[in-house]
Parts: structure tokens; C-alpha cells; sequence
């Protein structure tokens, strides 16, 4: 008899003991109880969970989710109801992950449930798999001659033959011809269909070129220099320390089972490099900066997360990374969240990131939840945009928790812009983070001049209130475009 039935039948002071016997999940349901609450874990389930594992528990009479935040071997509590079932076939909360959750419900004031639920976005914490099906069709090999075909059945056997595989719904628009065609050729053995998972890319039908690195000028050069020196210290210092006793003759601790399901053992936590403030104007070149520290990271075997404004998150943005990391070395999928992909979209681009295969994340404030592990560089552009704030619960802000993740994890964090936050420019004054300059344009042309103009004189020898400057803020223009200028302001004060 299990454990958890067995202590049914015997005194409460050799309950607990029988049941120290048992794995016990603690798991936060999505509801805000504020709690964690132990389950007992099936022997069938056994190998299926750990830390992060979304599961289905029992809670009164109903039936809810939730993810497993702890594992133990002893409870206070006696008669555990065990766990029902896992979703999905993948933990879906890393430990690294879990831990920054757990930093923003504490930091932010709000119920753990809620920031757990704010690292997964909704389409990926449904009990059913969002994966989309479709029929495709292949070509099976074929020996010796044809069966009896008719004339129209082979003009669609030549398209299939062709193409060897393609989906059912685009064959039968190619051959203008209906499924039952179709499944005649199966029953005559020439094709197979079967459905097979349809990833919902957001970008299948662009095309991007591949692009190289630029030259880049001396500030250019000088700020990714610096970037992938922190990188590189950042990575020295991730080296377990089994392999710096290596040679030394000093024995490593033993580690026990639980310690590492719990996700307790692994490399000492690092010395993070303090996070970067990348002060350049407008054209400056920054992007380019990004990119080439991108590949620096991509090349040790790390990845990257780059957050921009949702206003800023245009195609022309997420083509210029897509083209840079589409072929070479540090070929890789660029994968990108943010408010506008549909539901399926954005659960298909999420498990790419979790299943390794994309690398790189670019997106808005959310995308700093990515599963990216390991994780070696964060870029927050235009980090002084208020659109980083989340406005409900949890209520964070986007670029303070990058610098708290590159910290847990031994990332190096790159804030961008060209008009820097008062908060972010005070932290470089006080030695906090680190200022790297970049004063001129990457094209070495003249900033616009900027003359200021005080609108109040104006306003006293003038009627009304005054909409343009007056003429002398323009004495570059010629006198007709002057007269041009001023009419629509004279207009508007009459």
C-alpha cells in the first residue's frame, strides 16, 4: 500500500514518520491564497516533476492548476492528496525563472500566484497543448509500375511526386481537386496523409538577407569592447567550482538527489559586472553595438534577451536582427513577443525559446521572462520609456527587473539610449552602473542645430497664445519661407 494511504491506518504520532517516506510537492495554485500547499507525488509521476513542472491538483471539490515551487521529504500535514497530472510534456518555469518570480512578489507587494502567472504568457499555461495540427501528404516510395490511374489522378500523383510532401489544404488548392481524390491515392498506396504539428510563424512568409557586421568607429568600438570584456569575466566566473579544484586534490561535498531536483545545486553564483548605461545620440550607432555583443555571447554558447519599446518593435526592428543571425556561425532563431501576436503565435514562438532552439529574444517588457538558458547578455533599449512600467498587478518595471535577473544569473545587462533616465544617469554618478559614451553620429555627420526659445517673450508683445517661434529661431530660411512660416501663427492670434 502507498505511503500516503497507509498512513490513513495508523496513530497520528507514526503518521508523520510513514510519511516522510513519500516525495511531497509544494505547489502555488493560480489562485491568490499566498500559500504553497503539499501534494504527495504518485509513484507514476515520480520522474515527471520537479521544480517549475506545471501540474493538476485536487483542491476541495474542484480540479485546478498550478506549478510546483518546492519539493520535500517530510510534511507537517497528515492525509496529502496526491497529484492528478502534469501539463505538458516540459517544465515550463525554469528555477531560474521561479526565483525571479518570487523576487517580484516580494519586491512589488503582490501574491506570488500572480507573479508566477506574469513569467507565462496565457496561451502556455492552458491544460490542453496549443500545438496546431494539419493534414499534410507525402509521397510514398513506389516500386515497378503505376497502378490504373486516371487521367486526373495522375496529374495530382505528378504535383505530389514533385514536392514529395506539402500540406493537404495547399494541394488541394494547387490541383483544384477535393480530399476524396486524395484519399483514393492513399487507398492505392501511392501517399500517406497524416498530421503533423504546424508551427504559427509570425514572419514564414518575409524573406531576410543575410547581413555582416559594419566597421565600427573608435566610441563604437570602444563601448563593445568593454561589453565583451564584463562577458567575458562573467563567464570565467561561471565555471563550476568542481573544475577549479581540478588538480588540487580537494574532494567536492556530496549532492543529493533532492538537492538537485530542487534545483539547489550548481555553479556558485557569480560576480555580476555592474549594468552598462550606453549614452549615445540619436545615430549614434547602437544597434550595431547590440548585435556584435549578441554574436560574442551566441559564440559562448550563450543567449541573449533584447527589449525595446512596444512603439518601437516595427518589422524594419525585427528584420534587422532576424537578417544578422540568419546564416553563419551564429546562425540561430530569433524568436519575438510582443501584444500583437494571436494567442497560437505567441505560444509557438515561447516554446521555441524553451526548447533551445531560438536564442535570441527580442520583444517588449514581458519578453524579459524568457526561458533563455543559459542566459548571457540583456539589452534594454531606450530604457527610459515608460512603457517598461507594467501598469497592473504585478506592477513592475521591466528594466529594474533585467537588472535583477543579470544579476541572479550572471548576465551582463546593456542599457541603452540617447536621452538616459534621471534615475538610471545617477546610478553611473555613484558608481553603480557603468557610462559608456557614444557623442557622435556612426556616419560622421553634424547633429541638427537646436536653438532654445523662450515662447513667454512672445506672449507679452503678442495677442493670444502664441503657436510657432517667432522668425528668428529660423534665420536660415530665405525670406519667402519666412513669410510663409509666420502667416498660419499671425492667423491663428487674430
Amino acid at each position: 500500500m502507498p505511503p500516503h494511504l497507509l498512513q490513513n491506518f495508523l496513530p497520528a504520532h507514526l503518521q508523520y514518520g510513514i510519511l516522510s517516506l513519500a516525495m511531497i510537492a509544494r505547489v502555488t495554485l493560480e489562485i491568490a491564497l499566498r500559500k504553497e500547499f503539499d501534494y504527495s507525488i504518485p509513484p507514476a509521476l515520480s520522474e515527471q516533476i520537479e521544480v517549475g513542472t506545471r501540474v493538476q491538483v485536487p483542491f476541495g471539490p474542484r480540479k485546478v492548476l498550478g506549478c510546483v515551487t518546492g519539493l520535500a521529504e517530510e510534511s507537517a500535514h497528515a492525509g496529502l492528496k496526491p497529484i492528478l497530472k502534469v501539463i505538458g510534456a516540459q517544465t515550463l518555469v525554469t528555477p531560474k525563472v521561479l526565483k525571479l518570480a518570487r523576487w517580484i512578489a516580494d519586491y512589488y507587494c503582490c501574491a506570488p500566484e500572480v507573479a508566477l502567472k506574469s513569467v507565462l504568457p496565457d496561451a502556455v499555461r492552458q491544460e490542453q497543448a496549443g500545438w496546431r495540427e494539419l493534414l499534410f501528404v507525402h509521397a510514398l516510395p513506389f516500386n515497378g509500375d503505376l497502378p490504373k490511374l486516371s487521367k486526373r489522378q495522375k496529374e495530382i500523383w505528378h504535383i505530389i511526386e514533385e514536392r514529395r510532401e506539402l500540406p493537404l489544404k495547399e494541394l488541394l488548392e494547387i490541383a483544384d481537386t477535393a480530399a476524396s481524390t486524395i484519399r483514393r491515392l492513399e487507398d492505392k498506396g501511392l501517399v500517406a496523409i497524416s498530421a503533423q504539428i504546424s508551427e504559427r510563424d509570425p514572419y514564414a512568409r518575409e524573406h531576410f538577407l543575410p547581413t555582416q557586421p559594419l566597421p565600427l568607429n573608435p566610441p563604437q568600438a570602444k563601448a563593445l569592447d568593454t561589453v565583451v570584456a564584463a562577458m567575458d569575466q562573467s563567464v570565467t566566473q561561471q565555471l563550476p567550482e568542481s573544475l577549479a579544484k581540478v588538480g588540487r586534490g580537494v574532494p567536492t561535498p556530496p549532492v543529493s538527489i533532492q538537492q538537485k531536483r530542487d534545483g539547489a545545486v550548481g555553479t556558485p553564483r557569480p560576480t555580476t559586472p555592474r549594468p552598462f548605461l550606453l549614452h549615445g545620440v540619436t545615430g549614434s550607432g547602437k544597434t550595431e553595438v547590440y548585435l556584435q555583443a549578441i554574436a560574442h555571447a551566441l559564440k559562448q554558447g550563450q543567449g541573449a534577451i533584447v527589449l525595446v519599446p512596444e512603439i518601437s518593435l516595427t518589422p524594419q526592428t525585427v528584420e534587422r536582427f532576424k537578417a544578422r543571425f540568419s546564416s553563419g556561425s551564429t546562425q540561430t532563431l530569433v524568436a519575438v513577443l510582443h501584444s500583437h501576436l494571436s494567442a497560437g503565435e505567441r505560444h509557438d514562438e515561447w516554446h521555441k525559446i524553451r526548447q533551445g532552439r531560438a536564442r535570441i529574444v527580442i520583444g517588449a517588457r514581458s519578453a524579459i521572462f524568457a526561458p533563455i538558458d543559459p542566459l548571457g547578455l540583456i539589452i534594454v533599449d531606450e530604457e527610459h520609456e515608460n512603457s517598461y512600467k507594467q501598469e497592473e498587478a504585478p506592477r513592475y518595471h521591466a528594466r529594474d527587473v533585467a537588472i535583477m535577473r543579470g544579476q541572479m544569473e550572471g548576465a551582463t545587462v546593456v542599457l541603452g539610449s540617447a536621452t538616459p533616465s534621471l534615475e538610471s544617469y545617477y546610478n553611473c554618478t555613484i558608481g553603480k552602473y557603468r557610462l559608456l559614451g557614444m557623442p557622435e553620429r556612426a556616419d560622421d555627420k553634424k547633429m541638427p542645430h537646436v536653438q532654445v526659445v523662450d515662447m513667454r517673450q512672445t506672449l507679452r508683445k503678442g495677442k493670444g497664445t502664441p503657436i510657432f517661434s517667432p522668425p528668428r529661431a529660423c534665420s536660415s530660411l530665405s525670406p519667402t519661407a519666412l513669410d510663409n512660416f509666420s502667416a498660419p501663427a499671425a492667423a491663428a492670434a487674430a
